[in-house]
Formats: C-alpha cells, sequence, structure tokens
C-alpha cells in the first residue's frame, strides 16, 4: 500500500455519492507497500479502506479475477477483503479517471518483522496450506504478472544502474538469472496463489491469525513457488538473518494441511532463488524510481533482499531440515 494519487475531500465526498456507505467523517492516506494508492476512509457508519489502481502494476482488465479470487476464498472460510458494491450493484467504479474500490475493513493489525515467532510462522504456513487447498477449487486462472518472464524483463530494466546500488550487482544479478533460467522446474502442482503473503498483508488479532489482503498479484503458479515467496518474508529476522525455528515451524504448519510433493521439495532450493530474485529487482526499481517529492511512500530497502540472495546461493534450506 502507498499513496502515489492524492485525491481532495470533494473527490471523495462525490465518490462515496454512489455508494450507500454513509457520509465522510474523515480520511488518510497508508504509507506502506508499493503498488496502488489506498487511504483508510471513515464514514458515520462504517469504517473501509479506498484502494485506487495505479497502472504501473495493476492492470483494470485484471481486477474482477483479483475480486472473484478473494470473494470465492472468502465464501470457504477464509478471511480477506470484499468490495463493497454502489447502488447500481458495481463493486469497481472509478476516481480521478483510476479505478478504485471500497473494501471492508478487517480487524487485527500487522506484526513487524522484528516481532514475529515462530508460533506466529507456524501458523502462516497452515494458513497458506488452507488457502492453496482452497484455490485447488477456483474456476478461473491468470498469468503470474511477476513471474519468470516479467522478472527477467524487470531485471534488463534496471541492470544498468544496478552498480550505482552495490558494486559488482549487475553481474551477480545477470548470473543468477541464468542459473535460474537453466534451473527452472516444470510441471509442478500449481494453481491460484497470493504471490504476495508479506506480513504486511497479513492481520493477527489476540495472537492469532485473522487475515489476509491485498490480492493484486494473484495468479496461477506453482504452490510451492507461493510458499518460498512467503518464506523470504517470514523466516528472516530484521537484519535479513535466517531463523531456522521460523522456517521449520513454518513448513510443519504447512505439510499439516498440505504435505509437499517430492518434486516440491527438490525444486524448493531453485524456487526460494527465483522468489528472492522477484522481490530483489522489483525492489531495486523501486529504489531507482522513488521521489519523495512527488510520492507518499515508504520504499523497501533492496539490500535486505540482496542479503537474501547469498544465504540461498550457499544454502539449500529444504535439504538441512531433511
Amino acid at each position: 500500500m502507498a499513496v502515489y494519487t492524492k485525491i481532495t475531500e470533494e473527490q471523495l465526498k462525490g465518490f462515496l455519492a454512489g455508494y450507500d456507505l454513509g457520509e465522510l467523517e474523515h480520511f488518510e492516506g497508508i504509507a506502506q507497500g508499493v503498488s496502488n494508492t489506498n487511504y483508510h476512509v471513515f464514514t458515520n457508519k462504517d469504517r473501509y479502506v479506498l484502494t485506487i489502481f495505479e497502472p504501473r502494476r495493476v492492470n483494470e482488465k485484471d481486477l474482477p479475477f483479483f475480486l472473484e479470487f478473494s470473494g470465492f476464498l472468502a465464501e470457504n472460510g477464509i478471511e480477506c477483503p470484499q468490495a463493497m458494491k454502489d447502488k447500481n450493484g458495481n463493486d469497481i467504479g472509478e476516481i480521478q479517471g483510476q479505478p478504485a474500490i471500497l473494501i471492508n475493513f478487517l480487524t487485527g493489525s500487522d506484526i513487524k518483522v522484528k516481532d514475529l515467532s515462530a508460533e506466529h510462522c507456524g501458523q502462516m504456513g497452515t494458513f497458506l496450506a488452507r488457502m492453496h487447498n482452497i484455490a485447488d477449487k477456483f474456476y478461473k486462472t491468470r498469468e503470474n504478472s511477476m513471474g519468470f518472464d516479467v522478472f527477467s524483463a524487470l531485471y534488463k530494466k534496471i541492470s544498468g544502474q544496478a552498480d550505482e546500488f552495490e558494486t559488482g550487482l549487475q553481474i551477480l544479478l545477470k548470473d543468477e538469472l541464468s542459473y535460474l533460467q537453466e534451473n527452472w522446474p516444470q510441471n509442478l502442482p500449481s494453481g491460484v496463489v497470493h504471490a504476495d503473503a508479506f506480513p504486511d498483508n497479513v492481520f493477527f488479532d489476540n495472537g492469532r491469525l485473522s487475515a489476509i489482503i491485498d490480492f493484486y498479484f494473484s495468479c496461477t503458479d506453482f504452490y510451492a513457488f507461493d510458499l518460498a515467496i512467503t518464506l523470504n518474508a517470514w523466516c528472516f529476522d530484521e537484519h535479513s538473518n535466517f531463523v531456522p525455528e521460523k522456517f521449520e515451524a513454518f513448513i510443519k504448519g504447512y505439510e499439516e494441511e498440505r504435505p509437499l510433493n517430492q518434486e516440491e521439495k527438490q525444486a524448493f532450493h531453485i524456487l526460494c532463488r527465483a522468489a528472492v530474485f522477484r522481490t530483489l529487482v522489483s525492489r531495486l526499481e523501486e529504489y531507482f524510481l522513488y521521489d519523495p517529492k512527488t510520492m507518499e511512500m515508504t520504499p523497501h530497502d533492496p539490500g535486505a533482499y540482496l542479503k537474501r540472495l547469498t544465504f540461498h546461493q550457499e544454502k539449500d534450506v529444504m535439504r538441512e531440515l531433511a
């Protein structure tokens, strides 16, 4: 979440006029995240989140998929955001010429990485496996907008600037991309995945995992790739050091609901490296794009994922667990 598109009180009141959700009391921007513009919206009836979709990362034609997938999960017991319908029954509106939705406010809050325990990670593993089991019955597909071809293109986009962040990074990334391309797995179990289950997208309430938000990367891909993306976000501490106890709890929690097959375990090392590479080049793009004069957001540190990459190049966590 972030604020790229700034709106006025009058614009928001005009948008809310199309809904039966009460009168605006106040609103405030949400600075976390990188993809879309988000605001907390408070009316005299309830509290909502306004999301304005930015064309840099989200294609308007994909929005029905995201909303249907989130709705399908909610119907099957996964607490996640639901888009409010306007007076005409539409769940997608427009503000400042950009598609926008209002979603229900979910109770609970995210937990900072430094405060995540092995217990939290175990709960996340179980929750992710439940999502994968439910998603196996979902009726639609969507190509991964941050899949192999896309993060390869992102690397090419930022490669000429990579050494401005750290000397030698361009060659390191080039070699890693070649390695991933040569070793990319095939025919692993797949379905629709969240693909962005970072700690700031997961809520806990009284110590129990209560909800997951931000489905705007959801797509069809390997379940084990989603597992690797989530591992890299949950099983390292705030200094990007790997925490074995968190990983063990995370995998145990996952396999209690959905055991990994042998092919997934063998491919997991490659998928972990690919998941890190994906996030690293994305954060580098954000790093070079960021302009504090025009963007109200909190940019992520690419160095945190560069450290994770060097870790995974040296360690096969699944093999060591076995």
